[in-house]
């Protein structure tokens, strides 16, 4: 930039901050574009995890149980055996379905064997708050429910039955039974009637992570490019040019 009437201004100290600024920018735009990526690749991996596990043949809860870390069963599909207690019921709250919000019915089904949590299904919001609580009455007597084994989450708080989220050890001491660290999530709705609506199988999309990271490196390019032909621009202007 020798010769050039407005090189030394860039050399001010407002205009140094500047070039730190932009310089920290484009760190932290390519690190987005590159964490973006990694999350596209952890997606991937999960999908490939859930097809995986939902081709291994179905077996019960009890057997799989023995002898295996609760982690490499998730997304398995099992069958549980025994009577659902409508007594001992909580309705995880913030769940959506088809767009539509609602709630989880989650019940307690006591088997031979020992008993576990059993998400049975969804209910739409509007049902469930001013619906007949029958409507979605776990059926009587001996079942076999066929689901996915889910993991546990922890509870950051309840309101009477309405939790956030399937906490076994919370359940565990608000049923007064042992459960395993794991639930089981019904593809098919567990009540007396067609409610609650069964749920659909995890999502195997790899969501918007590809093209966040494609705006990433766009922004990174824009930057990289732009700020320097902007640089140039106003190195070659007189700034006593317009005095």
């Amino acid at each position: 930039m020798t010769g050039w009437p407005g090189a030394r201004r860039l050399l001010r100290p407002w205009w140094l901050l500047s070039h730190l600024a932009v310089a920290a920018l484009l760190v932290a735009t390519v690190n987005l574009g590159f964490w973006q990526f990694r999350r596209l690749e952890e997606r991937r991996e999960h999908n490939a995890l859930v097809e995986e596990r939902a081709e291994v043949p179905v077996a019960s809860l009890e057997e799989v149980l023995v002898g295996m870390d609760p982690d490499e069963l998730v997304y398995r599909t099992v069958e549980v055996s025994g009577v659902f207690d409508a007594e001992r019921e909580v309705f995880v709250v913030n769940r959506t379905q088809d767009g539509l919000p609602g709630v989880h019915v989650v019940t307690l089904l006591v088997g031979e064997s020992g008993a576990v949590a059993v998400d049975r299904g969804f209910v739409p919001r509007p049902v469930y708050l001013v619906g007949d609580p029958s409507a979605w009455v776990p059926p009587g007597g001996e079942v076999v429910v066929a689901g996915r084994v889910r993991m546990a989450g922890t509870s950051r708080g309840s309101n009477g039955d309405e939790v956030e989220r399937v906490d076994v050890a919370d359940l565990s001491g608000r049923w007064g039974e042992v459960l395993p660290s794991v639930y089981v999530e019904s593809g098919v709705g567990e009540g007396a009637s067609d409610l609650p609506f069964g749920l659909p199988a995890p999502s195997l999309g790899e969501g918007p992570h590809l093209g966040y990271a494609v705006q990433w490196f766009v922004f990174f390019i824009i930057g990289l490019i732009g700020y320097p032909l902007v640089l140039v621009r106003l190195a070659r202007e007189d700034p006593d040019a317009d005095d």
